[in-house]
């Protein structure tokens, strides 16, 4: 879980809560452990941080292009800036 802290708050900063810290408007916090995980909620729920959604990419390869009767295709010279030959196959 990802979080951007909101506004200035002070906060854990170990998995015993022996050590305290301040985290500061705009710091991005990155929740890996099941410590983090809860401080992460207890700010969100303070108003002090929101949650990053972050998208998972999708993957993409470059295939040869065909034609409708699935022979390639050939690269036109006069289009320097982009090449027909190749296609992006997303999955």
């Amino acid at each position: 879980m990802k979080i951007q802290i909101t506004k200035n708050i002070i906060g854990t900063a170990n998995e015993l809560g022996s050590q305290s810290k301040m985290y500061v408007e705009g710091m991005v916090f990155t929740a890996v452990a099941e410590w983090e995980k809860k401080l992460a909620q207890q700010f969100m729920d303070a108003g002090c941080a929101k949650e990053i959604k972050t998208v998972a990419p999708t993957e993409t390869k470059k295939v040869r292009a065909r034609t409708k009767t699935g022979h390639f295709k050939s690269d036109d010279p006069s289009t320097p800036d982009i090449n027909e030959a190749w296609e992006i196959e997303t999955k």
